[in-house]
């Protein structure tokens, strides 16, 4: 069908113009192979690495080594509205430089790197013996590029706007969002903006700066600067955000239920450092294993505080935190998890983290200590993983300073089932705090997480949740016209209560949704997601909302294994 459309299409230079905008010359699987195992790779260790060589392929199947000079006008049109990426770009997240030896450890990490930015569709780092040098290899990487300008819709009851995103821009690999949507009911709107410079100068920075006014009026502006431990490979990590927001909140009063709202304006500055120290594994030399010790400041000030809150409920703090963590953080590539035939590292292993440090809050100084602790598997029977948050603060004997949080994630492997390969998710959360923590606009419990009940009010808040979720992903086994079909669907049930209630005396809050993937490997637009997702009622009016392709198949939340940033419990994801 597809020599036939292609046949149609040479005929006129209209038609010629479309074609090369809406197919590819050759499948994705084709302009770039499944990588080597890691197997074949070990035969090269202890020889140098000489000669390292790139290659691109853009999204319309034509390689960085085909292109000519004389290229059509159409051609060079396609050049301007998705620009490949460069090869200074992909070598930027390399791991390994010419003239050191071999080491199979930091092929994979690079591969891994370069698999999870959003403009990388496939990647393969192919290593081959050097003829001129018997103790040498040659690598060659070659990046199959992804669609890069993605448009959004966005269509929920009385509101209605899309926007833009480009995760390539001029092919450095940064990203640029913007977004507008207009309320036609109250005749507001939402901006938003924002620059993510990834990967500063190949020093695995990412510096992002964005801005964002709601349909409240409340504005928040954010600069940030990171460097995490991206891998088990990384010595050091560090970053810093400062950030202010102005918002309108709800204000509890003492003796009444009436919560009146009120404006605040927000400083915050949060700056923190860290360094690994690698545990070598004896058999094979790689690194898994680390301890990491690290320190963090935070100051939160608040600014014009109202004259109402009589009980500090807005007050000042400032926390020092450090911790020592231990890591062994393992990969294990899959298919067919959240994405169609493509691969996916799915981390594993086990952490255990101690946290200590103090948090003044209105001249008072509470001492704090906190573990954590996750632990994740792949067994006959499926993976799984599941993290544990405990924290104390001293000086108080009341119970209620405690914190913990549970998080798991368990999916099974694939089943076939008549006509298609099946796979189950199921993912509980389980959090308690105290009131003392919903003075914290960074880490107040709700359930406004995109993994959990996105709509809700960020000020919907209590200081218990309990959040089960529920996915089933099916991967048709028949393509018709080379499309391959993966529906899926997805549910939550919720509950947020105060200390005074219990769990299940709260309301029950539920969300159901489909979604479909839609996979073609010779279309430009080769994977489109499609989702529905039905709220039956949303706090603060208890009325319906439906959602539009917000909802991704991948928001389960899963545990990376790798060092974390020092913090209290954490209730804000």
């Amino acid at each position: 069908m597809y020599t036939k459309i292609e046949e149609f299409s040479d005929k006129r230079k209209f038609t010629k113009f479309l074609h090369k905008f809406i197919f590819r010359r050759e499948a994705d699987s084709v302009s770039v192979k499944t990588n080597e195992s890691e197997l074949q790779r070990k035969i090269y260790q202890g020889k140098f690495i000489g000669k390292i060589t790139f290659e691109t392929v853009d999204p319309f199947g034509v390689s960085s080594f085909e292109k000519a000079e004389d290229r059509k006008w159409y051609d060079r049109l396609a050049d301007k509205v998705h620009y490949e990426t460069r090869a200074s770009t992909i070598k930027n997240y390399l791991l390994f430089k010419n003239g050191e030896k071999f080491n199979t450890q930091k092929i994979y990490e690079s591969e891994r790197l370069l698999r999870s930015m959003y403009f990388v569709n496939r990647v393969n780092i192919d290593v081959k013996n050097s003829k001129t040098s018997k103790d040498s290899v040659n690598v060659h990487v070659k990046v199959l590029d992804s669609w890069s300008l993605v448009p959004h819709l966005n269509f929920s009851g009385s509101e209605i706007g899309g926007g833009l995103s480009e995760y390539n821009f001029l092919g450095l690999g940064h990203e640029l969002n913007l977004e507008h949507i207009v309320n036609f009911q109250d005749k507001t709107n939402y901006l938003s903006g924002g620059y993510t410079a990834n990967n500063l100068f190949g020093s695995f920075i990412n510096a992002q700066i964005l801005g964002e006014k709601d349909f409240e009026k409340n504005e928040r502006i954010n600069l940030t600067a990171t460097r995490e431990f991206f891998s088990p490979l990384t010595r050091w990590a560090g970053g810093f955000t400062f950030e202010f927001f102005k918002r309108k909140v709800g204000l509890p009063m003492q003796n009444t239920a009436t919560i009146p709202e009120v404006q605040i304006k927000v400083f915050r500055q949060n700056l923190w450092s860290g360094y690994q120290f690698p545990i070598y594994d004896a058999d094979n030399g790689r690194i898994s294993k680390n301890i990491a010790v690290l320190g963090r400041f935070q100051n939160f000030q608040y600014k014009d505080r109202p004259q109402i809150d009589l009980v500090n409920f807005f007050k000042n703090s400032t926390s020092f935190l450090g911790s020592v963590v231990y890591t062994d953080r393992k990969f294990s590539v899959q298919k067919n998890v959240f994405r169609y035939n493509l691969q996916e590292d799915i981390s594993y292993g086990k952490s255990l983290g101690i946290t200590s440090g103090f948090l003044v809050r209105n001249g008072n100084t509470k001492p704090y200590l906190g573990v954590s602790a996750s632990l994740g598997e792949i067994k006959s029977w499926g993976y799984y993983n599941i993290k544990l948050q405990f924290g104390h603060f001293f000086g108080n004997s009341v119970s209620g300073e405690n914190q913990f949080r549970f998080d798991g994630t368990y999916f099974s492997n694939l089943h076939h089932w008549r006509f298609a390969q099946i796979r189950h998710f199921f993912s509980p959360t389980v959090a308690i705090g105290n009131d003392e923590d919903q003075n914290s606009y960074t880490n107040r419990m709700n359930l406004s997480s995109p993994s959990e009940f996105r709509p809700f009010d960020p000020d919907y808040i209590g200081t218990k949740k309990i959040v089960l979720r529920y996915q089933l992903q099916m991967f048709i086994n028949k393509s018709w016209k080379n499309f391959h079909f993966s529906p899926y669907f997805s549910t939550a049930v919720g509950w947020l209560s105060t200390s005074n209630d219990s769990f299940f005396k709260s309301a029950t809050h539920t969300r159901f949704g489909v979604g479909l993937l839609l996979d073609n490997p010779y279309l430009v637009f080769n994977r489109i997601q499609l989702s529905f997702m039905y709220y039956p009622k949303v706090p603060f009016g208890n009325n319906s909302v439906s959602e539009f392709n917000h909802f991704q198949n991948s928001m389960m939340p899963m545990s990376s294994f790798s060092t974390e940033v020092p913090k209290f419990v954490n209730f804000a994801d």
